[in-house]
């Protein structure tokens, strides 16, 4: 088990040693665990839930943007786009044939607590390509 955690207090990520508590003692602290998926994006970078993540789907006009996420009703993690669930993980066909798995998280972008949203000269959020006000991915806190 890999996890990172973040300290909403100091606003940064923790790298001093954990004691585990119950969660909700965590959550009380103003920690918030993040846990490794399994699966690295195309350049290497471990992927854990609440990073923001592009999908391979980037000549689709249906290119998505989303929050890792644990699912549990399908005991998985899923990306969590605007509009619909993704699985992280499928499996890659050829001729049919599943062949081995494909990894539908391209490219980690960002994470919840370090937003990757940044306005062009419209106010427009290059990420996600919303108005900043719509943006899926800003939190207020």
């Amino acid at each position: 088990m890999k996890f990172r955690v973040w300290d909403e207090k100091a606003n940064c990520w923790d790298a001093s040693s954990l004691v585990f508590y119950p969660y909700e003692d965590i959550l009380k602290q103003g920690r918030t665990i993040q846990w490794y998926t399994g699966v690295k994006d195309r350049d290497g970078k471990e992927i854990y839930t609440g990073d923001i993540v592009e999908t391979i789907y980037s000549n689709d006009p249906h290119h998505f943007i989303g929050e890792v996420i644990y699912h549990e009703e399908s005991c998985g993690y899923r990306i969590k786009a605007y509009t619909q669930l993704l699985p992280l993980v499928t499996f890659r066909y050829v001729d049919n044939k599943p062949v081995g798995l494909l990894v539908i998280a391209d490219k980690v972008v960002g994470n919840i607590f370090e937003l990757p949203c940044k306005p062009d000269h419209n106010g427009e959020c290059l990420t996600c390509d919303a108005w900043l006000t719509d943006c899926q991915f800003r939190k207020e806190k």
